[in-house]
């Protein structure tokens, strides 16, 4: 494994800090990923600096083979499961000599049981290095998903039927052991492959009509369409992912829902299963909860600035109510958890009430709701105040009681942390009104409010730089014109004067989409006295949004084109999210 020799590299030459060291690599083990993927995916060393390390350190050229479509027949010189075990891949052949890139150079069982198969065919064997991502994309082409499918479709339609009555024969007993046994298990695991490969949220199976069955994952906030199948396979479908999530199989009238902890690329990944029935087949959806997804700080989400500073600041306060706000899936809750990472102390004792636990966070207590069983996020804050909390993190203000006790809590000496659904954060405080709480309460509790949206990235191998039309330029003037911290001539072209915009043109790494990965953009209302007098003697909504304004608040679309001007995202994405 790539740890000690490998982090004292980097402490050497000023990258890394022991101490800095000491926790990735704990994060990097608690997390059940390689350091390397830590590094890299939370872009704290390059992978080019990986990879010189790797190359300079054991000797070995760098494979270059971004992009790149391997032969199958160089492909499958070594077996699909050795080379995913040991995270190596064959990319070419000379003669009598194979090439391979691994990806840990230091694993010399990998290169044992490479010599071994080389051996067999009369092969010698020339080694070289490559990044992690890089030799995941490359195992992905072993067999493509459109391969499986088609493999999987050529079996007999009775074939299948046969298999979903003999899954409910031995339901009970042995439960999944005739669906495992199925070509169907190979679909859905490779639906659950390209998922977690491609970085999906979410993935949907659907019937369409009586013809077809649609795969779909949530790639970066959006769902792809990823395929189609006949739809015979439905029902086997479905089947087979009830039994991974110990589902009922011969329930179809009501909904349900489960979980189920797989392994894939070394690591475990949890997944939330949801079976919805419809008017005749059922509905799924897999919510993937990947840890390699996880995001550790609130400048990893893409908070910068001096919003970055008041949030910190705000969060040294004894007491107060702190509120994430924007529509469902804008990332309301990975803020949340981003500052409680800053929080968690030794010293403090903190208690979440969360509908679902989407991730564990050592040290932080916390406590999944059941609302079927009473068990709700206002009754959950009764029992949390009598467990000494010093903070308390509520999933989401949803009804009066619960905005009440968070109110009362956060007035009686916690610091509250919680979710709401408004359109901006400034639309907090009439929507709080309107829940029953006095603004003379609210006045004396709220500490700050975040309003948010999640944009895809532009992707960082594809990304070209344009100049913006005469329309455009003056539109951005205009919309900076009274930003009194913002200086425009950065992004200007030193040549015309107009501004330079970025896009992605598509590449194979985004899959000619543009994107990769997704960051905030954000608005923060800073609590000050005079917003809390006007706060209390109920003014106009608007003259408290033109008071937060002219104390510094960037609105969020502003927020939004300043991303889009630093290359980070497109005025597309700005606009698209901007109508949520």
């Amino acid at each position: 494994m790539l740890n000690d020799r490998f982090l004292q590299f980097f402490i050497n030459q000023n990258k890394l800090t022991e101490e800095q060291a000491k926790k990735f690599l704990e994060e990097s083990k608690s997390m059940g990923i390689s350091l390397e993927e830590y590094l890299i995916d939370y872009l704290i060393i390059p992978e080019e600096d990986i990879l010189e390390y790797k190359s300079t350190t054991y000797k070995l050229p760098v494979a270059e083979l971004y992009g790149k479509t391997i032969s199958p027949d160089i492909l499958r010189i070594i077996p699909r499961q050795v080379a995913e075990n040991y995270r190596l891949v064959a990319f070419g052949k000379e003669g009598n000599v194979l090439k391979v890139a691994l990806s840990d150079p230091s694993d010399f069982k990998a290169r044992e049981a490479v010599s071994f198969l080389a051996r067999e065919k009369g092969l010698a064997v020339e080694y070289y290095v490559a990044g992690a991502s890089t030799i995941s994309k490359i195992l992905a082409q072993y067999k493509g998903l459109a391969a499986t499918v088609k493999e999987v479709v050529s079996t007999t339609q009775s074939e299948f039927a046969s298999q979903i009555e003999e899954a409910k024969m031995v339901i009970g007993k042995k439960p999944g052991e005739a669906v495992e046994a199925a070509p169907i298990t190979r679909l859905v695991d490779s639906f659950l492959n390209y998922a977690v490969e491609h970085k999906a949220s979410d993935l949907h199976i659907e019937a369409l009509g009586d013809e077809k069955t649609r795969i779909r994952c949530r790639i970066d906030g959006l769902l792809r369409e990823t395929a189609i199948l006949p739809i015979y396979l439905h029902s086997a479908i479905v089947a087979r992912i009830k039994v991974m999530a110990n589902l009922k199989l011969d329930e179809t009238r009501i909904p349900q829902d489960g979980r189920v902890a797989i392994t894939m690329a070394k690591r475990k990944v949890d997944l939330r299963v949801s079976v919805l029935p419809l008017l005749d087949k059922e509905k799924v959806v897999i919510r993937i909860l990947d840890p390699l997804q996880r995001i550790t700080t609130l400048e990893d989400l893409g908070f910068w600035g001096k919003d970055l500073e008041i949030i910190k600041k705000e969060l040294n306060r004894p007491y107060g109510l702190f509120l994430a706000t924007g529509p469902t899936g804008c990332g309301k809750t990975t803020t949340l958890y981003a500052i409680l990472k800053i929080l968690n102390k030794a010293e403090v004792n903190i208690v979440s009430l969360e509908d679902p636990v989407e991730y564990y966070l050592e040290g932080v207590n916390q406590s999944q709701i059941k609302p079927q069983l009473g068990y709700t996020f206002a009754t959950g804050l009764r029992s949390v105040v009598r467990q000494d909390p010093d903070i308390i993190m509520v999933g989401e203000i949803r009804d009066n009681e619960t905005a009440e006790l968070a109110v009362h809590s956060a007035l009686t000496g916690h610091i509250v942390l919680s979710t709401l659904h408004t359109n901006n954060a400034i639309g907090t405080i009439p929507r709080l009104i309107d829940m029953k709480i006095e603004p003379f309460l609210l006045s004396s509790c709220l500490n700050f409010v975040i309003g948010q949206r999640l944009v895809r990235k532009i992707c960082p191998k594809c990304k070209e730089e344009y100049l913006a039309n005469t329309a455009l330029n003056l539109e951005i003037e205009k919309m900076f014109k009274e930003v009194k911290d913002v200086d425009l001539s950065e992004f200007r072209d030193k040549k015309t004067g107009q501004f330079r915009l970025y896009k992605g043109k598509g590449c194979a790494y985004c899959g000619q989409e543009g994107y990769v990965g997704r960051t905030v953009i954000f608005e923060v209302a800073h609590i000050t006295d005079r917003l809390r007098e006007m706060i209390s003697n109920r003014e106009d909504i608007n003259k408290i949004e033109q008071e937060v304004i002219s104390k510094g608040m960037l609105p969020i679309i502003k927020e939004g084109y300043l991303k889009a001007l630093k290359g980070i995202t497109t005025l597309e994405e700005i606009l698209r999210v901007s109508e949520e």
